[in-house]
Parts: C-alpha cells; structure tokens; sequence
C-alpha cells in the first residue's frame, strides 16, 4: 500500500505540470477549432406587424420592394455555421413608421441560446412602405363568350347575376380597373344556356389585373345565355320629301346594306327588309350624311346580331342641268302605219329638244334612250298633226313638246 503510494506521489511536481500543459494544449487546440467567424444569411421574410396603424384610417398599405431582409451574423464558427434563415425572425412595426413612410426592420435569433453566442447586423434595416388611400367602386359586370354557336344561331342576350360587383383598395389599383367580365364558352350551342364564372378585371388596354391586391364582394357569377334563330334582312334606305327647286337626289349610299339579325322563329317570319324612309331632304341644296340607330327601325322581339349599332348614310344632292338634244325624223318611230298609205314629214328633218335633270344622267341620255314615237293607227289620207312621245326616264325632265306634220297619201 506504501508502495502504491509512494508512485503516486513519486514526481508530483512533473506530473502536475504536464496535466498543465495538457489543459493549455485542449484550450489552444478548442479555441482553433471553434474561432469566430461572420457569414451572411439572405431571404430572411419581414412581418409587417401592428398594419391597423394605417388601415384604421381608411388607408391600405403595401411593401412595394423588399420584403424580405439579409443579415451579416458574427459568433462561433460551430453555431454560426449551422445556422439558416429560418432560425432568425424578422419584424418590421408598421406603428412606428417615419414620416418618410420608413420602418425599421428589427431581426432576433429564434433560439435564446444562439442569441447569446451571437452578434446580428442587418444590411438594409429599413422597408419602404407605400401608403395609399382606400377607395371603393362599384362596377358592372359584362358577360364576354368564347368560340361560336350553331351556325344559323345566335345570341339574343346574356345576363349575369348578380350584375354589379364592389371592389376596393388603394386609389392607384382601383382606377385601373376599366371593366369587370366573366368568360363564358358557348362552342356549338343552339339552345338556351347557364354557367357559373368567376370575375375578371381588365385595364383600359385588356390586361388581367391581379385580384389579389384588392378585395370584392361578388367571387362567382351565375350566367344565363339566350340563344335564337337568325335570319339575314336586306336593308333599304329611302329619302322623304323634295330638294330644293332645281336640285335632285343624284344617290344615296349607306353601309351595311344588310343586317342579321335574332329573334323567335314566328318573329322573323313577318319580315324580309327593313326601310328607312325617314331621312328628310326638304329644300336640300347640298349632301346630307346621317346616322341612324338600327334598333329603332327593328320590329318588337328581333334584335341585331354582334355590335352594330347604327347605319350610316349619304343622300347625294346635285343641282339639275340643261341640255339641248336633235330629234331627227329619222329617229321618229310611227306606230301603225299602214301599207296602203305612205308617210311624208311636212315641218321640217330635226326639231331641238330642251331637257333637265343630273349631269351624269343628261350625260349618257341619247336619242335612242328616248325612243321617240307617233301614232299613226287610227289616221287615214290627209295632212296630221302629232305630238312627239317620248320615253320616260327617272331623273330626267322634258322642257320642250314637240310636233310633226305628216301627209298621208293612199298608195297607187
């Protein structure tokens, strides 16, 4: 036991030194491998707390960049390098925001522990917040249908439910919403049809504007669709009343010169055309153009198919002109002449002849056109007298009447 002792003992002084310097050598060699070290950790999400601040205002608020923030983080190489973004929490207090609409994002170790063996450093700790006031708008909802129904039909009208949708949010985002739609496909239908759609809002140039970023009251939209026969009418225009002494209708010009239109079988069966005869030229010394809403022209229960809305139309004017024309007799038919008898013009070969009317219509007018004539059936032996018939032709006015003396002698 002495012995045992005594080796324990037996150097004490060199023993105690080593254990000395094996503890200096652990420190050395712990503190080497666990050194301090600083690394970045990016994309760690801001909560944007206490958001009342402004909403109880009637104000809306959104983080227009930025909403995630990175750290430098500076401690312990074994605890800095284990650690992610999702062990930091990062908080932005919408309460204390600056006058310059800044908060100050404040980012805090998850864990108590790695709190204390660490130093956090934010590169950005401020957000921007962009602060609007809060509207609200309420709008009408219009039905838009995808591909085609049945040839030989169409659709008479669409009808969604509810009809008005209420939307609000921050001023700059509502007024970009110029129209409320729901998609409806009516691909081959030929009868009446319901669907259920959900609203899409568009900008002014189509664009689908995200609905996330305001709130509305109407989520689906139920949609009845009438569909019906169509029947294609011609379309004829007429003008009412006189120009002006002196002046005539030189044509008139209108597009379309025909219309499809919808309705209930019965309906279309009544009608071939529609006429507008309304267009007044009373006095008219010039061209009269107008336009005319279609639907007034149409009867109870047919409706025009697609978007046309209204006809246009130009009623030509011109001012009548002279003209002097040479009848020759040669150019005078006789109507039932007799082959016992034979014919002789006494008052001349050529008579002048004054008529009136449009320019390009006297401009075409020749002899033949007119077809001059006398009738000769009921007259026997003897000096006649006729009057010269004339063809009538729209547009054109005779001014002057001309006669004939012809001799009839009996044959030998």
């Amino acid at each position: 036991m002495v012995n045992v002792k005594n080796k324990i003992f037996d150097n004490i002084g060199l023993k105690l030194l080593a254990l000395v310097i094996a503890a200096i050598i652990w420190v050395i060699v712990a503190n080497i491998d666990d050194y301090k070290t600083t690394r970045q950790i990016s994309g760690i999400e801001i909560e944007f707390i206490n958001g009342e601040a402004i909403t109880d205002n009637n104000m809306v608020y959104e983080v227009p960049e930025g909403t995630t923030v990175d750290i430098v983080v500076k401690g312990r190489r074994k605890v800095v390098e284990n650690l992610s973004n999702m062990d930091f929490h990062a908080v932005a207090d919408l309460s204390k925001m600056s006058m310059t609409n800044a908060v100050t994002v404040i980012v805090t170790a998850n864990n108590s522990y790695v709190s204390r063996d660490i130093s956090i450093s934010c590169k950005e700790d401020t957000v921007n917040i962009a602060v609007e006031k809060k509207i609200e708008s309420q709008m009408a909802i219009t039905v838009r249908t995808t591909s085609d129904v049945a040839d030989g039909y169409a659709i008479r009208s669409k009808t969604p439910t509810p009809n008005l949708i209420t939307v609000s949010g921050a001023e700059s985002v509502i007024d970009m919403i110029s129209e409320v739609v729901v998609d409806v496909d009516v691909a081959g239908a030929n009868a009446d049809l319901r669907a259920t759609a959900e609203p899409i809002f568009l900008s002014k140039s189509g664009e689908v504007i995200d609905s996330a970023k305001f709130e509305y009251d109407v989520k689906t939209v139920d949609v009845s669709i009438e569909i019906a026969k169509t029947k294609e009418l011609a379309l004829k225009v007429k003008a009412s009343g006189e120009p002006k002494e002196g002046y005539a209708i030189a044509g008139i010009d209108y597009q379309p010169t025909s219309i499809t239109v919808v309705g209930d079988a019965s309906d279309l069966a009544k009608v071939d055309e529609i006429v507008i005869d309304d267009i007044d030229v009373t006095d008219a010394t010039e061209d009269l153009e107008a336009s005319v809403q279609i639907a007034d022209y149409l009867p109870n229960g047919i409706t025009v198919v697609g978007t046309l809305e209204e006809v246009m139309i130009k009623i030509m004017i011109e001012e009548l002109v002279e003209k002097n024309m040479i009848i020759t007799t040669d150019s005078i038919n006789m109507v039932g002449k007799n082959e016992a008898y034979s014919y002789e013009f006494l008052n001349g070969t050529s008579f002048s002849l004054k008529v009136k009317g449009l320019k390009d219509k006297l401009d075409s007018l020749t002899v033949t056109n007119l077809i001059p004539s006398i009738d000769v059936t009921e007259c026997g032996p003897g000096r006649h007298t006729f009057t010269v018939n004339m063809r009538e032709i729209a547009g054109v006015e005779l001014l002057d009447t001309i006669s004939v003396d012809v001799e009839i002698r009996q044959n030998e």
